[in-house]
């Protein structure tokens, strides 16, 4: 919770008293490995934040599943598309270990927003870190080698090999797995 505090403090410059007021709305939730969160054609109402665990984003087509997100610590998670939109999510969010969030309604979160226009700088800083996020992975698929990608989500995902099995990141970079223990070698014998 003292990263969610110095979001509001530090980052944005939020008085404390403004943090307390959206602590007090938060709700708990734990997920056991392997529980949705949310499922592709449900609207999410919530954005929460990642106190413990590791969890994945995916969509699914004939061909099978594909990550598209991780959710490590400290980490806002939602179908923010559906979040924004109110519309069904095309998306799952799994938990891939056992995980406790905090929560907050879209009825909540929209309710602090009338209530002090404040609230907008946590709304555009989540936005923002969805925003960049997602364009990094997206310029990365355009631009970069599988390696670089591998790079990348290293920076992104501070720790991420030693808390996702190298099958769901192979899948978040758009090889096959034996191509992920390719590069990895190659990166090793490289060093």
């Amino acid at each position: 919770m003292e990263s969610l505090q110095a979001i509001f403090t530090e980052t944005l410059g939020l008085n404390g008293n403004l943090f307390e007021e959206f602590h007090k709305e938060l709700r708990i939730k734990n997920l056991k490995k392997k529980e949705f969160l949310i499922q592709e054609g449900s609207v999410c109402d919530f954005i929460a934040i990642v106190i413990s665990g590791t969890m994945r984003s995916f969509v699914q087509n004939n061909d099978g599943e594909f990550n598209n997100d991780f959710y490590l610590e400290n980490s806002f998670v939602s179908a923010y598309t559906s979040f924004l939109t109110q519309m069904p999510t095309n998306c799952n969010i799994e938990a891939l270990t056992d995980v406790k969030l905090y929560y907050i309604t879209h009825q909540q979160f929209n309710a602090l927003i009338e209530k002090d226009n404040s609230f907008m700088k946590l709304a555009k800083y989540i936005s923002d870190t969805y925003f960049i996020r997602k364009c990094k992975r997206e310029t990365s698929f355009l631009k970069n080698s599988a390696g670089q990608r591998l790079e990348m989500i290293r920076i992104l995902y501070p720790g991420i090999e030693q808390k996702v099995p190298q099958y769901h990141i192979a899948s978040y970079l758009g090889i096959k797995p034996e191509s992920l223990s390719r590069i990895k070698l190659l990166t090793y014998i490289n060093k």
